[in-house]
């Protein structure tokens, strides 16, 4: 049934998903020496003053965001079928894990490390959908798995 609480979490978890490609996730500035770093899902961007020095790839996280947002979305149509329902929303919660550990190598290996260790830089919107969506899938799936068992309950009764 599409009126369930858990069509609205899958329907989150793709919202904040595709929100990932366009907001930046991290940003590091040092207005003394008019140096910033900033992570998108497309890249990791170098700036010293207004001049663009390096920009390294990002783009394994537009992939898997937009292939996690397409599975949240699958899901939503397979409520018939809760274990396959289950089963996807496994494997969204590997692929937002993944990207949230990408993320996470490329702040703290990467971006840091340019310039002022110490300054930690700011985490922005893209990075915030990233663990809203890792949130609304886990919760789906509780709620999927509330409904299995449930089902499960009810034909034993009969």
């Amino acid at each position: 049934m599409l009126q369930r609480i858990q069509t609205l979490l899958l329907v989150a978890v793709a919202v904040a998903m595709l929100s990932v490609t366009v907001l930046p996730m991290w940003e590091k500035s040092s207005a003394a020496l008019n140096e910033k770093v900033t992570l998108t899902a497309y890249a990791l961007e170098y700036f010293k003053t207004t001049n663009l020095v390096s920009s390294a790839n990002t783009l394994v996280i537009v992939i898997l965001a937009i292939i996690s947002a397409c599975i949240a979305a699958f899901s939503i149509t397979q409520y018939k079928k809760r274990m396959l329902q289950m089963t996807l929303g496994l494997i969204n919660s590997i692929l937002i894990a993944v990207v949230l550990g990408y993320t996470f190598y490329q702040v703290f290996k990467v971006g840091i490390p340019m310039f002022e260790p110490e300054n930690q830089g700011t985490y922005h919107a893209g990075f915030i959908a990233v663990v809203v969506a890792m949130l609304c899938n886990m919760i789906a799936n509780r709620f999927i798995r509330r409904d299995e068992m449930l089902v499960k309950s009810a034909d034993r009764m009969r």
